[in-house]
Formats: C-alpha cells, sequence, structure tokens
C-alpha cells in the first residue's frame, strides 16, 4: 500500500461455511464499503480470533497486532502470506500519525456501534501466568493449580505473578463501562439522572455529562483493542473507580445471562474485583474524594479533562457515540 493512500481496511468478520469460516475484510472504496475475501479456514474459532484480533490492530491494539503475528505463524502458506500482507498494511498506516489517527477513529466507531461486536477479542488477554516457572515448575496447562509453591489462590510465586484481567474480567468490565456510558447519555438526553456518574458531579452541565459518557466509551475501545485500559485524565480515573464498585454484582449476573461470557476461556482469577480495586485499577486520593463526595456545585471540567502529564492524549475528533 503506497505510503500516502487512505487506509483501505475498516473491519474484519467472519461467515461460517461448513464446519469453517471465511475470514473477511470491509474495506472503504469509492463507491463505499465493499467485503473482500482473506481466506476460508478450517474451523470456526481461529478466524474469531484473528478478526477481533486485527479490529484490535486497526484500533492501535499493540497486544492485538501481537495476537495477530502469533496466529499467523501456524497458518498453511496462502493464508499466512494474506494475514502477513494485513498486518503490513495495517503497520504502514500507523506509521503516519494522520493516517493512524483517522484508521483508529474510523475502526473505533464501525466497532463500537455493533451491538454484537466481535467479543472473540478478549480471549486475547491471559487466563493464567503459568509457564516454565524456574522457581515452581508450573507449566501453561496447569494454571497453578497442583504447584505447591503458588498455592490454591496460584498467588505465592513471585515470579509467575498474577493475571489481573483475564478474558471475562475484560469482558465483565466492558460491559459495566458500556452500560454506564449508556446511562449518562440517557441522563443527558432525557433529563432524568441513570446513576451513570458518581452524585458528587450531578450538578454539572449536560456537555461534562457527554465528556464522561465518552470517558467510559474510551475506556471500553481499550478493551475492545485488546489492551487494558489505563486512565489518562481525572475523569478516566473516576469512571474506572466507578465501574469497579458496582461489578462484584453486575458481573455475577452475565455468568447465567450472557453465552458470549460462557464461551470465553475461564481462569481461577476471573473477576477478582477487590484485588484489581486495590491495585491495578486503585482510585487515587483525588478520584476517591469524588467518588465519596455528596454534590460539588463548582465547575469541574478545566481539571477532570486534563491530561495527566507524560500521558498520550486521546484523539480529539473522536467525538461523541451516535
Amino acid at each position: 500500500m503506497p505510503a500516502n493512500s487512505t487506509p483501505s481496511h475498516l473491519y474484519f468478520l467472519t461467515q461460517r461455511k461448513g464446519n469453517g469460516a471465511v475470514l473477511f475484510s470491509m474495506q472503504g472504496t469509492p463507491r463505499g464499503p465493499e467485503l473482500s475475501k482473506i481466506g476460508t479456514f478450517d474451523n470456526r474459532d481461529e478466524p474469531q480470533v484473528l478478526a477481533a484480533a486485527l479490529n484490535g490492530a486497526l484500533q492501535g491494539g499493540t497486544a492485538a497486532l501481537t495476537k495477530v503475528h502469533q496466529c499467523s505463524t501456524s497458518l498453511p502458506g496462502p493464508l499466512k502470506k494474506a494475514i502477513t500482507d494485513l498486518v503490513e498494511e495495517i503497520e504502514d498506516a500507523h506509521r503516519v500519525a494522520s493516517r493512524a489517527r483517522a484508521a483508529r477513529k474510523t475502526a473505533r466507531s464501525l466497532t463500537e456501534n455493533l451491538e454484537q461486536p466481535n467479543t472473540a477479542v478478549f480471549s486475547l488477554f491471559s487466563t493464567t501466568a503459568c509457564g516454565g516457572c524456574p522457581d515452581c515448575g508450573c507449566v501453561v496447562d496447569e494454571d497453578c493449580a497442583n504447584c505447591a509453591v503458588c498455592g490454591p489462590a496460584g498467588r505465592d510465586c513471585e515470579n509467575c505473578g498474577t493475571v489481573e484481567v483475564t478474558p471475562r474480567t475484560a469482558f465483565s468490565l466492558h460491559h459495566e463501562l458500556r452500560d454506564l456510558a449508556d446511562r449518562t447519555y440517557v441522563t443527558v438526553q432525557s433529563g432524568f439522572w441513570e446513576c451513570g456518574v458518581p452524585d458528587s458531579v450531578e450538578t454539572q452541565t449536560d456537555w461534562f455529562l457527554l465528556r464522561c459518557a465518552r470517558a467510559y466509551d474510551d475506556l471500553a475501545a481499550d478493551l475492545l483493542a485488546g489492551d487494558v485500559p489505563a486512565a489518562r485524565c481525572l475523569a478516566e480515573s473516576v469512571a474506572l473507580g466507578y465501574a469497579m464498585s458496582g461489578l462484584p454484582n453486575s458481573s455475577a449476573e452475565l455468568v447465567s445471562e450472557h453465552d458470549a461470557y460462557e464461551a470465553l476461556p475461564s481462569s481461577r482469577f476471573d473477576n477478582d474485583w477487590d484485588f484489581l480495586a486495590s491495585g491495578l485499577f486503585a482510585a487515587g486520593a483525588k478520584a476517591k474524594a469524588f467518588l465519596t463526595s455528596a454534590v460539588i456545585e463548582e465547575d469541574l471540567s478545566e481539571d477532570w479533562f486534563r491530561h495527566y502529564p507524560g500521558v498520550e492524549p486521546r484523539d480529539r475528533s473522536r467525538g461523541f457515540r451516535g
């Protein structure tokens, strides 16, 4: 693909064919979006994961791009070449800042507005941290279950470490973030309070609430790109903290209500919200104050949406959910 051309890949999807599936690319053309066949697979799981990883890569997910590389190594010749060419095109598009922003914005918009996104992307997250540990000898398929050093919880070996965001944890967190975004958008549109944000900010303007809704969507989009969400401003820190507070109940409901959740690989580390709330997703003192305070009357916009120092800002042109 020439360096100055517009990225053509908009979205990757699969279609069943017998016991296998066909992988397609939705491409942008002067005539509008068109489907282009990438290749046919003998099974359905592999192309689903590949499509999810490729969509994550389009959104800038580094872990997703790594997964595509891993998947392509075991493919037969023609399929391997087709996937390798796709990876080169995506990497080429992301080398130029303006093209990268355009590609990520388009991919994110398409993925977010699908009623049923390809949840196979969550299988990119790990279920275990085991694998050739020199201290305890764990192997991946054991998941620390039979290891005397790791212990029953699988967390007693310093080198094995702990899996923080598993596939089912990622699914649960994504579901909660999107639900909170939905509630916040409804609050703005209807004028009725839907508990999408902490009570401390209920008197803020509709413009403030719209940006809060977008903060939830931004964090959810990180997960759909195969990445662990990391707060880039105070609003996102509060959003993560507020989501964490509601997850113990909502994630329990997912087990019985969502087939997609049940289809994801399970892990002993699934939905350990107390552990995550005290570690990876721990709210800082400033965020905690807003999560526990009564109504605050002053305008908070400037402080909440200013990006943290040294953090890459979100794309300013990303807009809001359609």
